[in-house]
C-alpha cells in the first residue's frame, strides 16, 4: 500500500493499483492554507503506520466510487478499522458521506473521545470560550464567558465546507464578558472575513477556532449535519 494523505491510499489488487478514499473521515489537506499543513503531515504518517505491508480487507459502502473514480471503502486489518482508529487517535474529523454511512457511529464516537482527550488535531478547550455561527447572517460570534482575558492573536476561524479560514489579527484579546464578531458578505463585525459569502446555507458547514499551531480548541457542529 502507498499512502497519499491522511484519508487516501493506494492498494494493489490482482496486479492493478486502485486509489481508495476512506469512508467516514476527513483529514487535513497537505496543501492546507488554514494553518493545519503540519497536522496533515502527521495524519498522513499515522495512516502510513496503520497501512504497513500486510493484506487488508476492503469494505464497500453504498456507492463504489466518487466522482473522481476513487474507490470509496473502509479498510480494515482484522478488527482494526483504519478510519475508526485514525479518529480515535485524533488525526481526522468524522465526516458522514451520505449514503455511505456504514460504521459512521463508531467513527463519531471515536472522534468524541479524541476531542475530550485533546489528541491529535484537538487542543484542550479554553474555559468559558464559546462560539456560535449564524450561516444566514454570515456571522461568527466568539464569547468569553470565563473570568480571564483570552489572547486570540494568530488564531483562525475556519469554515470546513469551503474550506475557508481567516487569521485573527495581532492584539485580538477577548476580555471576560465580551464577544468578538467575525463577519462575511455584507454583514458588519469586529473582524471582516471578506466580502464574499463564506457559510453554506443548504449543506452542513461546521466551524472551528484553531490555535496558531493549527489545533482546534473550539468547534461549532452545524445542526444541519445531523438533520
Amino acid at each position: 500500500m502507498r499512502v497519499i494523505d491522511g484519508d487516501t491510499l493506494v492498494v494493489r489488487l490482482q496486479g492493478a493499483e486502485h486509489t481508495v478514499r476512506l469512508l467516514g473521515i476527513d483529514a487535513p489537506e497537505l496543501s492546507d492554507k488554514g494553518g493545519q499543513a503540519t497536522l496533515a503531515e502527521q495524519a498522513s504518517a499515522a495512516l502510513t503506520a496503520l497501512a504497513g505491508d500486510d493484506a487488508v480487507t476492503l469494505i464497500a459502502g453504498s456507492e463504489p466510487h466518487d466522482d473522481g473514480g476513487r474507490w470509496l471503502r473502509h479498510v480494515a486489518r482484522g478488527d482494526l478499522v483504519f478510519s475508526v482508529e485514525l479518529a480515535r487517535q485524533g488525526w481526522v474529523r468524522a465526516h458522514e458521506y451520505t449514503p455511505n454511512t456504514l460504521l459512521f457511529g463508531a467513527i463519531a464516537d471515536a472522534q468524541r473521545a479524541a476531542r475530550e482527550a485533546a489528541r491529535g488535531l484537538w487542543a484542550p478547550p479554553v474555559p468559558g470560550l464559546a462560539m456560535v455561527v449564524d450561516k444566514v447572517a454570515e456571522t461568527v460570534v466568539i464569547a468569553n464567558n470565563g473570568g480571564a482575558p483570552v489572547d486570540l492573536s494568530g488564531w483562525r476561524v475556519a469554515s470546513l465546507r469551503g474550506p475557508q479560514s481567516i487569521e485573527l489579527p495581532a492584539g485580538t484579546v477577548l476580555q471576560p464578558g465580551t464577544t468578538l464578531t467575525v463577519a462575511s458578505g455584507s454583514s458588519q463585525g469586529d473582524v471582516a472575513f471578506g466580502q464574499r459569502h463564506v457559510w453554506h446555507n443548504e449543506l452542513p458547514d461546521s466551524a472551528e477556532l484553531r490555535r496558531p499551531d493549527g489545533r482546534t480548541a473550539l468547534y461549532w457542529d452545524d445542526p444541519a449535519a445531523s438533520g
